[in-house]
C-alpha cells in the first residue's frame, strides 16, 4: 500500500526540477535545445484509473507546443516561495500556454512544461492549470476539493520515444520540505500512465 509519505514523494518528483531547482532544469533544457528540437511533440498514454467503487482506463493525448523558458520558471518559483500555493497557481495561469492535455472530449491547458536529459532518455514534467477528473471506462468524476487547483504529469521517456509516467490529477503545490516544494495529491495515490509513446510524424 502506498503511504501518504510515499505518495507525496512520488508526486513531488514531478516538480523538483520544475520549481525547486530551476537553474538545473533550465540548464538541461538549454542543452536539449542546442542538440535537438523536441517541441512541438505529442505523446499518447493510457491512465489506469481506479476508485473505491469503480475502475477503468482513460486514453490521454499530451500535446507540448513549447517548453517553458527560464524566466517563467523563476516567476513561478518566486510566487510559490512568497505567496504559497495560491500565488503559484495565479502565476501559473498567467503564463503562456505550453500545450494541451486531452482526455476523451475534454481539453486542459498545460502552462508549465520542462524536460531534462537522463541516461538513455529524458524526464518531462508538466503542470496543468486545473484539476483533471477522469470520465469514461466506468470511472465517475471526482468531487472537486478546495485548494487542489492543478494537475501534475511526469513522463519518463527512453531514447526510442517509449516510456511510462504518473499523473497527480488534482494536486496542491506549496513551499516546504527538504526540497522547498511539497506536492499533495487529492487521490490516495498518483494515477499510473502506461503505454506511453511519442508520436512519430
Amino acid at each position: 500500500m502506498v503511504t501518504a509519505m510515499n505518495r507525496r514523494a512520488l508526486c513531488a518528483a514531478a516538480l523538483l526540477l520544475v520549481v525547486a531547482y530551476p537553474a538545473l532544469g533550465g540548464s538541461a533544457q538549454s542543452k536539449n535545445s542546442k542538440n535537438r528540437k523536441t517541441a512541438p511533440e505529442v505523446f499518447r498514454a493510457t491512465a489506469k484509473v481506479s476508485t473505491d467503487t469503480a475502475g477503468g482506463d482513460a486514453h490521454l493525448s499530451i500535446e507540448v507546443d513549447r517548453y517553458t523558458p527560464e524566466g517563467d520558471v523563476q516567476t513561478m518559483q518566486k510566487a510559490l516561495q512568497s505567496g504559497g500555493s495560491a500565488a503559484f497557481v495565479e502565476a501559473l495561469r498567467k503564463a503562456p500556454a505550453a500545450g494541451r492535455l486531452k482526455v476523451s472530449d475534454r481539453t486542459f491547458t498545460i502552462r508549465f512544461a520542462r524536460e531534462r536529459p537522463v541516461p538513455n532518455g529524458r524526464v518531462i514534467s508538466l503542470v496543468i492549470d486545473s484539476p483533471v477528473y477522469f470520465v469514461g471506462g466506468g470511472v465517475p468524476d471526482a468531487k472537486p476539493r478546495a485548494g487542489y487547483d492543478v494537475a501534475v504529469v511526469k513522463l519518463e521517456m527512453d531514447s526510442s520515444g517509449v516510456g511510462r509516467g504518473t499523473i497527480a490529477a488534482a494536486a496542491r503545490v506549496k513551499p516546504g520540505g527538504e526540497s522547498g516544494v511539497e506536492v499533495e495529491d487529492y487521490a490516495s495515490e498518483p494515477v499510473k500512465l502506461v503505454s506511453v509513446f511519442r508520436n512519430v510524424s
